[in-house]
């Protein structure tokens, strides 16, 4: 009799379809799987099947199985683990000694199992094979950013007299400051090398370039970032390592010579290949895996077109197709979401159907399965609310409004019932980290009693607390500037304000220093401000900050936020202080200039470990970029700011790589320097694949939702623009839709009036 189990496992007839296929003859399976349509469910039943059905040759330590990222890597390592139990347990209870020492055997070669990231992959080959690329058995991997800013550091000292590259540091012809030059060739280096290209060949196409007035300019910035990548690679050589980006072109390079001898080595070790997100999958990537095809029993790669959010980092979406078009297979489908209700699954449909008759990759519209849970709460699962105003303010108070009431409601949340909604039921989602970070600090001060989590991955020192601990320091390394003190003053390490009529006396140099002198309240920061000017050349860095946050009282502040990361962050701060002061004896001032390039140069930095607290079980409403939340699910999203034009002249790139006709580097600086004639034909190439991608992103954020989407805009008037407008924005998408959406009824979905 059929089953519609595989592996121990309860399928969907598309997802049995999918197992079934990876056992077939092709040696290969594309899969295009839709957000929520259980992909992660599929590929651990299909390894268990596998494992079961071929039990005589194939154990679960045969499979590779690449995520995109760390957090899926522990996921899918869970998921299997999970289903090795449920084996072992059913095996024990229907008395089967056999069947239960088997999959007990598989339990143990797990930790075997090789689960991880391309990038691991990488390192894996690398250290058993690298000798064919003259990689040293014992290279070491580097992540610490402070080796390729040893690099640009001397790069950007010898540029700045090279009679080539000086032109990019005369302020006469571009306005800029040199921390932002140095940020923007940091940025430029590290998005070719992630788009697979080779620096030499970029150099050598842009030399060969027609002479024009923005030659000179071109030619200087391939020049600086060819410096960069020479220096660099000593920095590396030197420490007998690699980075994350050698990892790739070095294992891409390897199988490209020597495949033939490598591929076959690997598929004595593996038998099975399987690749999740494949649709955030550069060529680099897709080389290796095309490697390995002919060696492998089967290869199995699963993504999602519509998900395909990392086109910055040279992903490209069109390459799931193309390989499922190569190698003559049918993409096979998993179109049943079963992640949201069937209400919001439906609303969700009418918009994307929508938005595919814009966008080719959106037409393969989200299923609403049979068994989709129907809610029985007043909860509207589609709304979007407009807010009449230019004042900003007003529209974070908007969310701070929609937060409160639905926490005053009930969710019928499938397996738990009809409960009151709690704070982490709530995420709310912003397109860049710099728009979470403005939007969060207005929120916190118009709603202070509601607990919030961030997610900014590397984003320490734009953390709130950090920025706000800088304008602390710099209050007091610039005491008696009125301009350091008054961005202290009202943040937790400074918690006073002066009045207006302060801001007004033109009697002093420094009003606000004077007010802060001659205010009692302020008399115990005051004594903590002139004492740690009195040990800035006794104490040492780490110690002075110690002393700041002594005196400002602020982990008790953050204790009484009960605010754990704020706290930790700050810990980190002093023990960052502690690595450059042992990298390199620094003074105070020293410090502040290396702290305040950090903050302007957005250097990453991954938040402090707090330990073995979960913040996705914190009860705090979560705030949260798309792309960090890609891959997960909140009973209610918000999702703010829909207004924000898509194609605005400010957000179009300075800097281009064009691999069309071996081109090289294109640029419009600052004044318009560096354009060549072909600079806007790439410009409206770019716009063109800019709202493609934002579609994607807008879809990946409304289907993180498993109950409640909540979109809000603001600005005087409402109305729809033309698409590819200045204006076009997700707003549009939205109202583009209007009609689709309202035939299902104000219950399910409510709009603002036009």
């Amino acid at each position: 009799m059929a089953t519609n189990k595989r592996g121990g496992i309860e399928l969907s007839e598309e997802q049995l379809c999918i197992v079934d296929h990876v056992l077939g003859s092709d040696n290969i399976t594309v899969v295009s799987a839709g957000a929520g349509s259980g992909k992660t469910r599929v590929m651990v039943a299909t390894v268990l099947h596998l494992v079961d059905t071929f039990r005589q040759t194939t154990s679960i330590d045969d499979f590779a199985l690449i995520t995109f990222t760390n957090k899926a890597t522990d996921e899918m390592r869970m998921r299997l683990e999970e289903g090795v139990d449920h084996l072992v347990r059913l095996s024990e209870s229907t008395g089967n000694e056999t069947e239960r020492n088997f999959w007990l055997k598989q339990k143990e070669r797990l930790s075997s199992t090789f689960i991880g990231t391309i990038h691991s992959f990488c390192s894996m080959m690398l250290r058993t094979f690298g000798y064919q690329e003259n990689v040293p058995h014992e290279s070491e991997i580097l992540i610490a950013r402070r080796h390729l800013l040893a690099a640009l550091d001397e790069t950007m000292n010898y540029a700045v007299t090279d009679p080539v590259m000086q032109v990019l540091f005369r302020s006469d012809l571009i306005p800029w400051a040199i921390h932002e030059m140095r940020g923007k060739v940091e940025e430029w280096y590290e998005r070719i090398r992630g788009n697979g290209r080779q620096i030499e060949v970029i150099y050598q196409e842009t030399l060969n370039q027609p002479h024009d007035e923005g030659r000179p300019y071109r030619v200087a910035v391939a020049t600086i970032l060819l410096h960069l990548d020479q220096n660099y690679r000593k920095v590396k050589d030197s420490l007998g390592g690699l980075d994350s980006n050698d990892l790739l072109h070095k294992a891409a390079s390897m199988m490209k010579s020597q495949g033939d001898i490598i591929a076959p080595l690997l598929g004595s070790r593996f038998q099975y290949l399987f690749v999740d997100e494949f649709q955030d999958t550069d060529r680099l990537q897709k080389a290796i895996v095309d490697q390995l095809i002919n060696h492998l029993k089967h290869v199995l790669v699963v993504g999602d077109r519509k998900q395909a959010i990392y086109g910055f980092r040279g992903a490209d979406d069109s390459i799931i197709k193309q390989m499922a078009d190569e190698h003559k297979v049918p993409m096979l489908s998993l179109n049943a979401s079963r992640r949201p209700t069937k209400p919001l699954n439906e609303a969700q449909a009418a918009l994307f159907r929508n938005m595919g008759s814009r966008y080719s990759v959106m037409q393969e519209v989200l299923i609403t399965p049979a068994e989709a849970h129907v809610p029985n709460d007043k909860l509207v699962p589609f709304e979007y609310n407009h807010v009449f105003s230019k004042d900003r303010t007003e529209w974070v108070k908007e969310s701070v409004d929609k937060v409160k009431e639905y926490l005053q409601e009930s969710i019928d949340v499938p397996r738990e019932g009809e409960r009151p909604v709690q704070y982490k039921d709530m995420c709310v989602l912003f397109r860049s980290n710099q728009q979470l970070i403005e939007y969060e600090e207005q929120f916190s001060k118009l709603a202070p009693e509601i607990p919030l989590v961030t997610d900014i991955s590397g984003g320490f020192f734009r953390k709130r607390e950090i920025v706000n601990c800088y304008y602390m320091l710099q209050a007091i390394v610039k005491y008696r500037d009125d301009v350091s003190l008054d961005l202290a003053l009202g943040t937790p390490f400074l918690p006073f304000r002066a009045p207006v009529h302060i801001y007004r006396q033109t009697d002093s140099d420094s009003p606000l220093c004077d007010w802060l002198e001659h205010t009692p309240e302020c008399a115990e920061w005051l004594k903590g401000i002139r004492d740690f000017r009195r040990r800035i050349k006794i104490d040492l860095v780490p110690h002075l900050l110690t002393q700041m946050y002594e005196f400002t009282r602020i982990r008790e502040y953050y204790a009484l936020q009960n605010n754990a990361q704020a706290i930790a962050n700050l810990e980190k701060l002093i023990m960052w202080s502690r690595e450059q002061m042992n990298a390199e004896a620094l003074t105070l001032q020293q410090f502040f200039e290396r702290f305040q390039n950090a903050l302007l140069t957005g250097q990453t930095m991954d938040e402090a470990d707090v330990g073995d607290e979960d913040t996705t079980g914190k009860n705090a409403v979560r705030f949260s970029t798309v792309h960090a939340a890609k891959g997960l699910e909140f009973p209610i999203v918000i999702i703010p700011g829909i207004q924000r034009p898509l194609l605005n002249d400010d957000q179009q790139p300075i800097f281009f790589d064009i691999e069309e006709d071996n081109w090289g580097l294109d640029l419009c600086l600052p004044g318009r320097k560096g354009a060549s004639h072909r600079y806007q034909e790439w410009i409206e190439k770019y716009k063109a694949n800019h709202l493609e991608e934002e579609a994607r992103i807008f879809y990946v954020a409304v289907t993180r939702a498993q109950q409640v989407v909540c979109l809000i805009s603001g600005g005087e008037k409402l109305k729809v623009n033309i698409v590819d407008s200045d204006k076009w924005s997700w707003k549009d998408e939205v109202l583009s839709a209007s009609s689709e959406l309202s035939r299902l009824g104000t219950d399910r979905v409510r709009l603002p009036q036009i």
